[in-house]
């Protein structure tokens, strides 16, 4: 009884992050059972994102927990638990809720939109893009540690960036419309809390006008050489300048 206890109590204490990981870890084990019993196309026809969305409208949020292999996995998890927890120390943990989620469903309908009725969607892809992206705009200079060397996360998030940039333009690549969408998401709730950034105005220079600049000279002969090397004329201005003020 203790230990079931025991089992309940770490559970309850776990974060966003890291149930989301045990979810994934448990689906993909299904997954890869599946292929034992020759199951593996019902499992993708039932829970994966297709044409055939609104007969199966949970997979809306389902796809996003079924990886194909093992390398997919790990990739998505690191991702995962450094984007959610960079986040969560800034601003809690309920925003990396919303922002993984939201970047599912508008990634899942951006894939919709674009994609023939023969592509299937799996992955948490748009998911993490949506907190990456959220975090890029909220501490680009954040460092991750790699090996000896400290990379900040604005060049790897330009890695990330190009490397999508460059399946938008092969052909056939349509899942990577789920990743535009999440890095929608990301971005429109960045804008939404702290809003678009404001134009930047040049200080007003203000020209100094003749008598401003008789003044600077008279008072910089008299620092030079002293009061007594002006002239009648120069400190009759200078008095009539004191006067006015």
């Amino acid at each position: 009884m203790k230990i079931f206890d025991r089992i309940d109590f770490d559970i309850y204490n776990l974060n966003f992050a890291q149930k989301i990981a045990i979810i994934n870890v448990l689906v993909f084990l299904v997954f890869r059972l599946s292929f034992l019993f020759k199951l593996e196309s019902d499992f993708l026809n039932l829970f994966s994102l297709s044409s055939n969305f609104f007969y199966n409208p949970w997979s809306i949020i389902t796809h996003a927990f079924i990886h194909q292999g093992i390398f997919d996995l790990v990739f998505m998890l690191i991702l995962l638990f450094f984007s959610c927890n960079s986040i969560s120390n800034l601003l809690g943990e309920k925003i990396t809720i919303y922002l993984f989620f939201v970047g599912i469903i508008l990634g899942s309908i951006f894939f919709l939109f674009f994609s023939n009725s023969q592509n299937i969607l799996i992955g948490a892809s748009a998911g993490i893009s949506s907190l990456l992206i959220f975090l890029l705009f909220l501490s680009p200079n954040l460092e991750l540690r790699f090996f000896r060397f400290n990379i900040k996360f604005k060049y790897l998030m330009a890695l990330i960036l190009f490397t999508d940039f460059l399946r938008f333009l092969s052909p056939g690549e349509f899942g990577i419309y789920s990743h535009i969408g999440g890095y929608l998401a990301g971005t429109f709730y960045y804008f939404s809390i702290y809003g678009l950034p404001k134009k930047y105005k040049k200080p007003r220079t203000i020209k100094p006008t003749n008598k401003q600049k008789e003044t600077d000279y008279i008072l910089d002969k008299i620092s030079r050489s002293g009061y007594d090397s002006l002239t009648s004329k120069e400190k009759e201005f200078l008095f009539r300048q004191k006067d006015k003020k």
